[in-house]
């Protein structure tokens, strides 16, 4: 039987086929639809304003006489303009002596509503003009019923704000009650939380009595965090469910030993306790039957890469083979360039599979890894095509985990032969552990907390753009000191508003040399990319002008100077990963963060948090507080970014009660197929066809 909750639009009041096609091409078909029309704000017009106290911008509801009102054509139509006086006149000296309103297209009637003489109220937002409060189109009142709290919804073209509120307020009468809760009654009494339909009765149609309007705005009244709480136990329900499918099926188990303490020994450095403390947790996993699902983070330079080559040797020791995904072709070609050596001493044959091989070297490469005449493949989005297949694929490595969905990440971990390859997620971009642990419900979570001895954090430090001549005094320092300089721009192309490469590059040649410049960005065929990091490494180029293709993986010993324009146009956990390249060798090195003026007191406080702090979970706090989960927590991961009304910066204690909420549903039925969990498994499965999409569409 259909809900009301399915009944169109056109069934609720001033809804006729006109109107419903404006609210239809918004997604507004059903009368449940319309529930989550939720307001942006509310009108409290509860408390009239005295006229000589209005102010412009605020929102106010006046009390007033008409001492004038007069219809005026205006473009081939009429206009009106009322003029409200106090009725008991204005106190001297003190503010506005009057109020305008005014309609530049006058509605039908509305000369009756405005009798002089008469006292009237009206709501809307005060505008001065030309030393005259003005109202433009203001809403009508009756002066004889108390004010109440009224929504403000978003403004939908072709609907009138009176009927979209008219209409919202008979959803609620007719359907709220129909709307489904993800959380079953017995435990939403348990925990004493009440349902979602009452959540969003209360929304709509507040109560003036208690109507708080600073908790309103905060958007922390408890409606509020009910629908948030509801929200955050679909995310965690969703979570579990995609892990539970990665964590189907049986791997094969490698022995840990001799490859492991063999492998730990063949680097030219010592494994700080931190790594070798990984190494300890991620030899463990492979050595069980049951697919390993890690999350292996730590800060730029902790050594998360050397973990995960003994993580390769000891697949490879057990017969079978390795995957490390990169973001980027230039990322991959920088890590098939480092980890050769490593790879050679540990007695693994690399090979690398991206786009910008030709036919012959992609044949190629496709048989050894059919044959297993290759142990670690390094490759981009190209290792996700259906036509690879691999001899025996044992371990899949995905490096910097925000850059790939999970969609495609499963798509690698099927490729085994006949069992299921164990994975290890790595990312550069801390997360505080007690998130990380709710938001990666299902994955292990390695953390490397230290760097290695000896590191040396780089200067840090803020300059205004127009200070080149000190910009450019630092970087001929570091050449001369044997160093490389790294310049990264926001854009390729310059505008009004960014510093792009193409003006950059031709300023720091006119500097610098014609010869000693380089640029590398997107545009650039991999050829191309790899030729001149091949001329940055060597020292053929000193200056090297680019885009964020720099952000992540790129590693040059020499570099000993980041050069970042308009800094303020990055976010933190992005600049700590750009300075993360220089000074990887152990020597002095410097970032600078150019800005343009003026520089607004948010971008000064977030740039100033980089200049104080090198570590990388500080920093990551601090980039979640500022911009939110969706920058933290990159481009594809869908929830991260995708929250409507949790706030995971504000809402720790609510994710941790959804996180707790959602063991318990899963913990009394894991496949979620008891009736009291049809909503919820159903919501799940929307949700998973929903980021699908999203992944797969990029």
């Amino acid at each position: 039987m259909p809900s009301l909750l399915d009944h169109s639009v056109e069934t609720l009041p001033g809804i006729g086929p006109t109107t419903g096609a404006h609210l239809r091409k918004r997604g507004y078909e059903s009368v449940g639809d319309l529930l989550w029309l939720l307001p942006r704000g509310y009108d409290d017009q509860r408390h009239p304003t005295p006229i000589h106290a209005l102010r412009d911008g605020d929102y106010v509801v006046v009390e007033a006489v008409v001492r004038r009102a007069r219809s005026f054509p205006r473009g081939g139509h009429m206009g009106f303009e009322a003029r409200l006086e106090p009725a008991e006149g204005t106190p001297e000296g003190e503010g506005y002596r009057e109020l305008k309103l005014i309609w530049f297209r006058a509605i039908p009637g509305v000369g009756k509503r405005f009798p002089e003489g008469e006292t009237v109220r009206v709501a809307g937002r005060v505008q001065d003009y030309r030393g005259t409060a003005t109202i433009a189109h203001p809403e009508s009142l009756a002066a004889e019923v108390p004010g109440g709290v009224e929504p403000r919804y978003p403004e939908i073209p072709g609907v009138r704000r009176k009927t979209l509120r008219r209409a919202v307020r008979a959803a609620v009468d007719r359907a709220v009650g129909e709307v489904p809760d993800l959380i079953p009654a017995p435990l939403r009494s348990e925990v004493g939380v009440g349902t979602v339909g009452e959540a969003l009765a209360s929304i709509h149609i507040p109560d003036p009595a208690s109507f708080d309007a600073a908790a309103d705005a905060e958007l922390t009244t408890p409606p509020h965090r009910r629908l948030a709480l509801e929200e955050l136990v679909l995310w965690e329900l969703a979570l579990r469910s995609r892990r539970a499918s990665e964590r189907g099926g049986v791997a094969q188990r490698f022995e840990p030993e001799p490859a492991v303490t063999s492998a730990s020994g063949a680097f030219p450095f010592e494994l700080t306790d931190a790594q070798q403390r990984a190494v300890s947790e991620v030899s463990g996993s492979l050595a069980l039957e049951e697919p390993m699902r890690r999350l292996l983070q730590g800060d730029v330079g902790c050594g998360k890469t050397a973990v995960a080559m003994v993580a390769c040797a000891q697949v490879a020791a057990g017969g079978a083979q390795a995957v490390f995904l990169a973001p980027t072709e230039l990322l991959a070609d920088q890590h098939a360039e480092t980890l050769r050596p490593t790879a050679e001493k540990l007695g693994l044959r690399l090979g690398l599979f991206t786009g910008a091989l030709s036919k012959d070297q992609r044949r190629s490469m496709l048989d050894r890894m059919a044959t297993g005449a290759v142990d670690l493949v390094v490759g981009t989005h190209a290792l996700l095509s259906g036509e690879l297949r691999f001899a025996d694929l044992g371990l899949v490595i995905v490096d910097e985990q925000h850059r790939f969905g999970v969609a495609q990440r499963l798509r690698l971990g099927t490729r085994g032969a006949t069992r299921r390859p164990h994975l290890l997620v790595m990312t550069a971009t801390p997360i505080p552990r007690s998130l990380a642990l709710v938001l990666y419900a299902g994955l292990e979570l390695t953390t490397i907390d230290a760097k290695p001895p000896g590191r040396i954090a780089p200067t840090t430090k803020m300059l205004p753009r127009g200070q080149r001549a000190s910009v450019f005094r630092q970087i001929e320092r570091a050449l001369e000191a044997g160093g490389r300089a790294f310049v990264v721009c926001p854009a390729i192309s310059s505008s009004d508003e960014l510093v792009g490469v193409d003006r950059t590059v031709e300023e720091m040649r006119g500097q610098f040399g014609e010869t000693r410049v380089g640029q590398i960005h997107g545009r650039l065929a991999g050829d191309e990319r790899r030729a001149l990091m091949s001329e940055f490494r060597e020292g053929t180029l000193q200056v090297l002008v680019g885009t964020t293709v720099l952000e992540v993986g790129v590693d040059i010993p020499a570099a000993n100077i980041m050069v970042v324009e308009q800094a303020e146009r990055f976010g933190l956990a992005q600049l700590h990963q750009l300075r993360g390249r220089v000074g990887r060798s152990g020597q002095r090195s410097a970032c600078l963060l150019t800005y343009g003026e003026p520089l607004s007191a948010d971008a000064e406080a977030r740039l100033q948090v980089l200049c104080d702090s090198d570590d990388g979970f500080r920093l990551a706090e601090r980039d979640l507080e500022l911009r939110g989960p969706g920058h933290l927590f990159g481009y594809r991961q869908s929830g991260a970014s995708g929250l409507q009304f949790a706030n995971l910066t504000k809402d720790r204690g609510l994710l941790t009660e959804a996180s707790d909420l959602a063991d318990r549903i899963i913990g009394a039925d894991s496949a979620l197929a008891a009736p009291e969990h049809a909503v919820a498994r159903a919501a799940v499965d929307r949700w998973e066809r929903n980021a699908a999409v999203r992944e797969d569409a990029g």
